[in-house]
């Protein structure tokens, strides 16, 4: 398998699409794989489903992104030490 085989897998799989395993020639591990064999499943949690289907927080951080790079985002430092020592709790 080339590695740019596995790299547009693995960003079709960014993307939301569907991979498709790559053709086999040779052995993986001593044994030959068929066509009917993924090489890779991928489970998301219902949870990882839920946070990227959620269109509020993708405008919050297009909004954040946009900012970004106009140079007009600004955090609070109290809210960072906030978040900082919350972390630190545990």
């Amino acid at each position: 398998m080339k590695i740019d085989d596995r790299v547009s897998n693995y960003m079709a799989l960014l993307n939301g699409a569907a991979a498709t395993p790559a053709p086999q020639t040779g052995e993986i591990s001593g044994s030959q794989t068929t066509a009917e064999t993924p090489l890779v499943e991928v489970a998301l949690s219902s949870a990882a489903v839920q946070l990227a289907d959620d269109e509020a927080r993708r405008e919050r951080l297009n909004i954040i992104r946009q900012q970004l790079a106009e140079g007009s985002y600004n955090i609070s430092g109290k809210d960072v030490a906030d978040k900082i020592l919350n972390i630190l709790k545990g």
